[in-house]
């Protein structure tokens, strides 16, 4: 029966109950030594919460006789995407090769879970909770109280807790101390929401943010209160409780607004404490973050919340407080440490200022930077971002699939990598767009982007229609709601958050309750008698599936634990152990990829080659977009003389990271051993030609390359190739010996790059003798460098015959031109900064000696030259 005392249509006491475990338990538990990702084990309490309370619902239609699930005009757009996500599944399915097909289906099953549990489960949940509309009824001291008494408790922690009594999961996850802080505390918010009203959960977020925003406060100044040692995987970005500063910030930019407004309103001193308590936690933990997509997004929310008379007017009504509150507030943004051992340097300053620097002109927009600069922050997400959008072009009604990002990104990028040299030290595994529009388009097309952003509309639509015939209390209570979406949809231009678990439901959550403020919630009429049975059945099926969502993450939680003990195991080189725990987390979800590519390489480290084989096989079931699997089985393939196998993973892992060198010198053998070399060539010279417009300045790829054009019988695109090489590297006698024998095969006389290499080594010999140049010297380094005026040896060595002259000014524009183009290019490095240690310009001196070590770490000549500068 509904409860009818609190008009929820469920029993409120479970209801309760499990939204006290999604906003309270999920984002404060985490365990640094249980899974490799800290905040897993919050993803698998928050989705079983969600699961469970949909569950409730759908038992309840079930007794009703009707669907229990709110309808809003948010309805038809909320359909709408999920028909076009569902299309754009199938339409990707279908268009890509069958061997994808594993991994779409474990990459799209995660992306539905996801967008049906994390966002419509938890929008239609909070529709159906209901407002109270008296915020005077919300205990602001019991809160307060709440903040500063349970989190008073975790200061104890470090004294009371106990050692590990083992290494099983119970013995991991109990601690006598820590059981009775958390049971105390989850008692405490049960009995503090215990009507189940959106002002209580709306309350337990602000309150459950603050405990986090406070700890992450003391982590930013090296006090930890929980673990053994100081949690520091982003540096001196503070992570709390949430395991990644992004995640953190962007909950605080969607809270930040109510908690202004509510302090706004404040007319007591404890409600003004509470209030302003949380505001300055969550403005403080913003500043911990560094995350300056989460500044911007702030910064959109309080330009939202202050274009409304309603919040202007409360401003100035409340003034004599508001005024000095609010300047002091801004001030500690400024003031705010870079970090807790600088704290002269303002953190804002320091990283809005890093932006500043690092585009600095239009040219800073392209894959190409500024001038060949790149800003690593800014560029790797114009890589993201471009590689997005070719995804979508391949189909741009229905975008690449929905839940395939993360899986064919990397095929994207590796084309990027090989057209843009400068971008190649920032090559990544994406797992999202960085940036929502993007997000949309990328994987869903113009239809999936409409959809969404059709939704959007809708939603901001009625809450402006709700703002204009609102009486002056109800339209100041939605404001701050619309303002926290305003900022995290303006924070995720640039960032990923709302994508997980719990920036997701406060994002999701807001929306829902914003649109029960503003567009009402209406209820589905009873169902009729001759479609009832099939309604009823749809229920007990949708039940079924929540059933089973809990009961797979329960089975992905297992997964991690054991994934984590042989990632462990694998680290201490217990093979045999890490097999065992590895075999378990397969045999508990066999579909992740990081586990199923441990396991193989136990398999392989074990000795049980054929083994590693299939579990490699299983990762790329699980993901294939990762270029090191494909790597890892064609080396294990080679091994077992599957050569043709082996031959196809390497192309593949070169098309996805063309980068790596080892890849193509595998490719090599692979081709080189085969007995019918001759008749793959062809294809073999093909791969080739891509690898030297990879690695141009490598002289063992153009050998290569040049012996299969050797083999095609292409002499002539085989002297270019040795020529090239010889270039590369003038020192190889095997590409001269090889470039000579082509020479002579086409008959040529006075091949012009022997005549080259004669040169270059004539001049050298020179160069390494005592003394001066003389004037013929420098008239060779000029003529060397006419017949290749691009080749970067000759350039270099013209450079050392101008310093050795005393033309330190011609010397150092060479070398400055070299470092132009190819910023690591050390030796020219060293060579500049002696001319300024010449020139006596010992700052410049010292700031190339810096680079060259940042490039060199421990190189005993170069910080012994800086070490006497300084």
């Amino acid at each position: 029966m509904p409860d009818q005392e609190n008009n929820i249509r469920v029993p409120r006491a479970p209801l309760v109950f499990l939204l006290t475990t999604a906003f309270f338990v999920a984002p404060l538990l985490f365990f640094t030594g249980l899974t490799r990702n800290p905040y897993y084990l919050q993803i698998t309490i928050l989705n079983v919460a969600i699961l469970a309370a949909a569950a409730l619902f759908l038992r309840a239609s079930l007794k009703a006789g009707a669907w229990l699930i709110p309808v809003t005009p948010l309805t038809r757009p909320l359909a709408a995407l999920a028909l076009i996500y569902l299309a754009s599944f199938a339409w990707s399915w279908f268009g890509h090769a069958p061997f994808f097909r594993p991994a779409m289906a474990s990459e799209g099953l995660k992306a539905g879970m996801f967008f049906l549990v994390n966002c419509l489960a938890v929008f239609y949940l909070a529709l159906s909770v209901p407002y109270a509309g008296r915020d005077a009824e919300v205990p602001a001291g019991k809160w307060l109280a709440f903040i500063l008494g349970w989190g008073a408790l975790w200061f104890l922690f470090q004294w009371l807790r106990m050692p590990l009594s083992g290494d099983g999961l119970f013995e991991r996850l109990f601690d006598p101390y820590g059981a009775l802080v958390w049971v105390s505390g989850f008692a405490a918010v049960y009995l503090l929401i215990r009507r189940c009203r959106q002002e209580d959960i709306l309350h337990l977020a602000l309150s459950a943010g603050a405990i986090a925003s406070l700890y992450g406060i003391l982590e930013y100044f090296s006090i930890e209160l929980v673990w053994a040692k100081l949690l520091t995987p982003y540096g001196n970005r503070s992570v709390s409780t949430f395991g990644n500063p992004n995640f953190i910030s962007t909950y605080v930019v969607i809270f930040l607004p109510l908690a202004a407004s509510l302090l706004m309103k404040a007319d007591t001193r404890v409600k003004r404490f509470y209030y302003g308590l949380v505001f300055l936690s969550f403005e403080c933990m913003l500043m911990c973050s560094m995350t300056r997509s989460s500044w911007l997004g702030a910064a959109a929310a309080f330009a939202f919340l202050f274009a409304f008379a309603s919040h202007r007017g409360q401003l100035k009504a409340n003034k004599k407080f508001l005024y000095p509150f609010f300047f002091a507030a801004l001030l500690l943004c400024f003031l705010w440490p870079v970090n807790s051992k600088d704290l002269s340097r303002s953190g804002l300053v320091d990283r809005v200022g890093e932006a500043v620097t690092g585009i600095r002109s239009p040219s800073a927009f392209s894959l190409s930077g500024d001038n060949g600069r790149i800003y690593s922050s800014f560029h790797q997400r114009l890589l993201i971002w471009t590689s997005a959008w070719q995804m979508g072009l391949e189909n741009p009604l229905l975008g690449n699939g929905w839940g395939q990002f993360e899986l064919f990104y990397p095929f994207f990028q590796g084309r990027l990598m090989a057209s843009y040299p400068v971008m190649r030290g920032l090559r990544t595994h994406a797992n999202n767009a960085h940036n929502e529009v993007l997000e949309q388009w990328s994987q869903a097309g113009l239809l999936g982007l409409g959809a969404y952003l059709w939704f959007l509309t809708v939603l901001f639509y009625g809450f402006r229609r709700f703002y204009l015939s609102a009486p002056p209390e109800a339209r100041y209570e939605a404001v701050p709601l619309a303002a926290g979406l305003a900022g995290a949809l303006a924070d995720n231009l640039l960032n990923v958050s709302i994508h997980f678990a719990v920036p997701a439901l406060a994002f999701w959550w807001v929306a829902g309750a914003l649109a029960l403020k503003t567009c009402g919630a209406g209820t589905c009429p009873p169902w009729k008698p001759a479609r009832a049975a099939l309604a009823a059945a749809s229920a007990w099926v949708l039940l079924l599936c929540c059933l089973g969502g809990a009961w797979l993450w329960e089975r992905q939680f297992t997964r991690e634990f054991h994934y984590f003990n042989g990632f462990r195991a694998m680290r201490a080189n217990n093979f045999q152990a890490a097999v065992s725990q590895l075999r378990a987390a397969w045999e508990a979800n066999s579909r992740e990829v990081n586990g199923n590519y441990e396991f193989g390489n136990a398999y392989v480290r074990a000795g049980e080659l054929e083994k590693g084989a299939w579990a490699y096989s299983e990762a790329l079931k699980s993901n294939s977009g990762y270029d090191e699997i494909y790597f890892n089985l064609a080396i294990i393939q080679k091994r077992l003389g599957r050569a043709e196998e082996a031959l196809r993973n390497l192309q593949v892992s070169s098309v996805i990271n063309p980068l790596n060198l080892t890849t193509w010198q595998a490719l090599a053998e692979v081709y080189l051993a085969r007995p019918d070399r001759e008749a793959a060539a062809p294809r073999a010279a093909a791969d080739f030609e891509e690898a030297v417009r990879i690695f141009p300045e490598d002289p063992g790829m153009w050998n290569t390359l040049g012996y299969f054009y050797t083999l095609m019988k292409n002499y002539e695109a085989a002297r270019k190739a040795y020529g090239r090489g010889v270039k590369a590297d003038p020192a190889n006698s095997m590409l001269a010996e090889n470039l000579a024998g082509v020479s002579r095969q086409l008959g040529i006389k006075n091949d012009p790059d022997l005549a080259w290499l004669a040169a270059y080594a004539r001049l050298e010999r020179l160069s390494a003798a005592s003394g001066g140049a003389a004037p013929d010297e420098l008239k060779a380094a000029d003529a060397l460098l006419a017949m290749d005026p691009a080749n970067p040896k000759a350039r270099m060595l013209r450079a050392r015959i101008y310093f050795k002259a005393g033309r330190l000014p011609e010397a150092k524009a060479a070398l400055e031109g070299l470092l132009k183009e190819k910023e690591n290019d050390n030796q020219a490095r060293y060579g500049l900064a002696v001319i300024y240690e010449k020139e006596g310009n010992l700052p410049k001196a010292r700031a190339e000696w810096e680079r060259f070590l940042k490039f060199e770490p421990g190189n005993q000549a170069a910080e012994q030259r800086l070490k006497a500068l300084r």
